[in-house]
């Protein structure tokens, strides 16, 4: 069912945000390596960067940290008014548009509204397939000069929710959440196609790689597990 009452759809969005917000309050994060430097949370200078995460993997980088310095670019479909509400209620800030249409003044326009701040973007959403890299993030970041920063997240203990191409994960209260960050990847003015089908494989890569290592992390040693514990802010 659909609920069409912004006003119920806002108590709702709050609602599930407290709940979210309060098992992650009862979480441990840990970086792997060093993560910490590169992470949205860090003290990156002047550099902003498009950080790359999976749409299953959406709730960590919302709840983490409360405070954020950084925005998330949400499809201009109205099935995403629900998702901009939950960001709102999350105090991150969320800029609608879309990284494929429009070409180089509207992601000019774009990475306007993103002054100053680093910008999270699903590179397999809205519509999946699911894992799958597509295009948009490496135009963006050709048209705007900031680098791509891959990202992945896991949990010692989750729930899945699934949808209909992929699921999203919340951490179970008092799990651990493990945050790895890739290195930049810069992409180049004006690629050609096949420049940008390499870099979309490139990203593609990253991301993966980043999955192997957690995935090993959380089925190896617990001694050989490089990490660094966060103090989230209250």
């Amino acid at each position: 069912m659909k609920i069409k009452s912004r006003a119920l759809l806002g108590v709702l969005n709050s609602l599930v945000v407290f709940v979210i917000r309060m098992i992650f309050k009862t979480t441990r994060l840990e970086f792997v390596g060093d993560s910490l430097d590169r992470c949205p949370f860090a003290d990156t200078g002047s550099e902003r960067y498009l950080y790359s995460v999976w749409h299953d993997s959406v709730i960590p980088p919302l709840f983490c940290n409360v405070e954020h310095n950084s925005v998330a670019l949400i499809s201009q479909h109205r099935d995403a008014d629900t998702i901009e509400a939950m960001l709102k209620a999350a105090r991150m800030g969320a800029i609608r548009g879309s990284t494929t249409r429009g070409g180089a003044s509207a992601m000019k326009k774009l990475m306007t509204s993103a002054e100053g701040k680093h910008v999270v973007i699903t590179p397999d959403g809205p519509r999946g397939p699911h894992h799958q890299m597509k295009p948009g993030i490496v135009f963006l970041a050709s048209h705007s000069g900031r680098s791509i920063i891959p990202n992945a997240f896991a949990a010692s203990r989750s729930w899945k929710f699934q949808g209909s191409w992929t699921s999203i994960w919340i951490p179970k209260p008092f799990a651990t959440v493990y945050y790895l960050v890739g290195n930049p990847i810069h992409v180049p003015e004006d690629i050609s196609r096949e420049e940008m089908r390499e870099y979309t494989d490139l990203v593609q890569e990253k991301m993966e790689e980043l999955e192997q290592e957690l995935e090993q992390i959380l089925t190896g040693p617990v001694q050989e597990r490089s990490t660094v514990p966060f103090r989230k802010a209250a």
